[in-house]
């Protein structure tokens, strides 16, 4: 008797489980513009149907979702356990494999973290079953629940290995990477995605210089932003990107070290670099140089503002080092003559070359880094621990790491 109740429930049960599975379908195929969707937090069943549907955004309410997915992980898993044989017989009939897609829509909103489904549509795609263009928006769809999604990103990615780049909607990439970022602080997955995407779309590097701005003051405490900017910034440099304009954030940051210089291109060069001719540089070289400089001496103005504002945190400190580093690298490098350029590009030398030229490098000599050396030894002796050890400054108070 027992025995007849418990099959009676669970073939209640998978009944249930199925309908909730055909009007998530259903939401689906009525819909193709869906942005979001959300687990709705609710422990009784009402006597009605637990999708929700309002203005593209689909829910599902919490009571059912446990169910729901046990149901379309069993099936799932039972149609890997076939033969190849099988499996791929089934992928072949376009209604089998629209019902495969139907389990994977719920198995993947609910729990987006199990690889053997994300294979599984892809297999659906190779065999043309689903369309790339749906399959992105149904990516979107998911990191809009699960911004840390990792196997979300690397679909995308995967996605977009069939498309021409210039086909790409790159800003479109971005703006899901901030939103999800935007969702979830200190999303490593996110700001991965947009390092690939920068890689891919180099002409966003100005939009990106303002957005991540934008994001850091918002985000004052998420440090994979600044350090998404650190990239940046030496992408640019790579790229010998730059864009005309004044040297603002150069020139105050040379009165913090009390230093004065005309306001123009050539005198602020002269200062940065006085025994650099000017001829042994390609004037984009120049100007990407001063660019990124002012850029760098920007975010150091930038995070001693964040930290009068809102007190101080290590995000602040680093991104502030990072910068200086930044500034003080790229004038070592010009002055040694490590600057190599081929074909347009930057190509930087290995770190080792680098720290060899540090160690040797006579500060006393150069004005600039030396109004550096001397000023950022009154930061305390744990910066001046860090400058030894990452600008070779040589403090001789400041012994260890």
């Amino acid at each position: 008797m027992e025995d007849e109740l418990s099959l009676d429930l669970n073939n209640e049960k998978k009944v249930l489980c199925e309908k909730i599975i055909r009007d998530i379908n259903a939401v689906f195929l009525r819909d193709a513009d869906l942005a979001s969707f959300e687990i709705i937090p609710k422990e009784t069943n009402c006597n009605k149907s637990p999708v929700i549907h309002v203005d593209h955004n689909l829910g599902l309410e919490s009571w059912c979702a446990q169910h729901v997915y046990d149901h379309a992980h069993r099936t799932l898993i039972s149609h890997r356990r076939q033969t190849c044989q099988q499996q791929l017989r089934i992928l072949q009939q376009q209604q089998q494999s629209d019902i495969l897609a139907k389990y994977l829509n719920v198995a993947l909103l609910i729990n987006p973290d199990v690889t053997t489904f994300w294979h599984i549509r892809r297999q659906l795609v190779q065999k043309n079953r689903l369309s790339i263009n749906k399959e992105l928006q149904f990516s979107a769809l998911v990191l809009s629940i699960k911004p840390k999604s990792n196997e979300a990103f690397a679909y995308r990615r995967w996605l977009y290995s069939f498309q021409s780049a210039d086909a790409i909607d790159w800003p479109h990439e971005i703006s899901i990477c901030e939103r999800s970022a935007d969702r979830c602080a200190s999303n490593y997955h996110a700001w991965s995605h947009r390092q690939w995407v920068l890689q891919n779309a180099p002409c966003l590097l100005q939009s990106e210089l303002m957005r991540t701005e934008k994001f850091m003051r918002k985000h004052i405490s998420d440090y994979s932003c600044y350090h998404y900017r650190q990239v940046l910034l030496s992408r640019a440099y790579e790229l010998c990107f730059f864009m005309p304009g004044k040297f603002n954030s150069l020139l105050e940051l040379f009165k913090q070290y009390d230093l004065q210089v005309e306001a123009n291109e050539k005198s602020v060069f002269q200062l940065l670099l006085p025994q650099l001719n000017q001829n042994s540089i390609s004037d984009q070289r120049m100007r990407s140089f001063l660019y990124c400089c002012n850029v760098a001496a920007h975010d150091m103005h930038l995070c001693a503002e964040q930290r009068r504002v809102y007190g101080p945190r290590d995000c602040f400190d680093l991104h502030r080092r990072a910068s200086l580093k930044f500034i003080v690298e790229q004038c070592v490098r010009l002055a040694s003559g490590l600057n190599l350029e081929h074909g347009g590009l930057y190509l930087p030398e290995p770190k080792q070359e680098l720290r060899t030229h540090l160690s040797q490098f006579n500060f006393e000599k150069h004005p600039f880094l030396d109004a550096i050396r001397k000023t950022e030894s009154d930061l305390g002796e744990r910066h001046r621990r860090w400058c030894n050890l990452h600008l070779n400054f040589n403090y001789p108070d400041a012994v260890g790491v």
